[in-house]
């Protein structure tokens, strides 16, 4: 894309920024579902090679600030040598259990991303090893113009991506039936009709049968890593172009 301009002609408007929000919980008892086949200390450096992987792609495919939210050090420390910003994690509120601690701790880095002038805000889950940087503009590019937007998991039921263009309304509603909670807020399917579109955008890593997904897909170098130092990097496809 050419940024100059002929004589007389004036500069196109320059597109909003966009700003990613990502929630990493503690990595006490991360991913206890993958324990069959990555133990318990690999599962913590896991978590933090899929948030970095995460990370590189979405700075690839242009965003211009990202916000982790945690309150992990680790998590802290390796979100920030990836050049994100990082806010620390609210404190679970006995008092408001209809709201989830994951949607707490994903309005407080909305929050934290609006001071972005003018922003669009994309919530990302943080465990998105195989994530392309051109699938995620294609579904920035797609969502352009909507209020909010949603790209589905790979089970249909959950959300992968929540894209808030107006953010006058900014309540993420993550967690079970997450996908029909956005859509029935107004926002706008992105997958509805084509389940097989940006598959890696839409495997995030929770269960050994996400995890394999993932890697039939093609992981971060980060991610690649960990995997091969438990003994399954055989199973990996060659990491993605993301991956630097």
């Amino acid at each position: 894309m050419q940024h100059g301009t002929r004589e007389g002609t004036s500069a196109a408007p320059r597109a909003r920024p966009i700003a990613a929000v990502l929630a990493v919980k503690g990595l006490a008892d991360a991913k206890t579902r993958l324990s069959p086949v990555v133990p318990a200390d690999a599962r913590r450096a896991l978590v933090l090679a899929m948030m970095s992987d995460t990370i590189s792609a979405a700075r690839a495919a242009g965003v211009d600030d990202i916000v982790v939210v945690t309150p992990d050090p680790d998590v802290e420390d390796t979100a920030r040598r990836h050049g994100a910003r990082v806010v620390a994690d609210a404190p679970t509120d006995a008092a408001d259990p209809t709201t989830s601690s994951l949607n707490r701790a994903l309005t407080r880095g909305i929050d934290a991303a609006i001071g972005l002038r003018d922003a669009r805000i994309v919530v990302l889950q943080a465990d998105l090893p195989a994530l392309r940087a051109q699938h995620l503009s294609a579904a920035l590019a797609r969502a352009d113009g909507h209020r909010q937007a949603i790209v589905t998991d790979r089970s249909g039921s959950g959300t992968a991506m929540l894209i808030i263009g107006d953010t006058t309304d900014v309540t993420p509603r993550f967690g079970v039936g997450s996908a029909q909670a956005h859509r029935d807020a107004g926002a706008v399917d992105l997958v509805a009709e084509t389940d097989d579109l940006w598959p890696d955008l839409r495997t995030d890593v929770d269960t050994v049968d996400d995890l394999a997904a993932a890697m039939t897909l093609g992981v971060g170098r980060a991610t690649a890593q960990v995997l091969a130092d438990v003994g399954l990097g055989s199973l990996a496809s060659t990491p993605t172009p993301h991956a630097s």
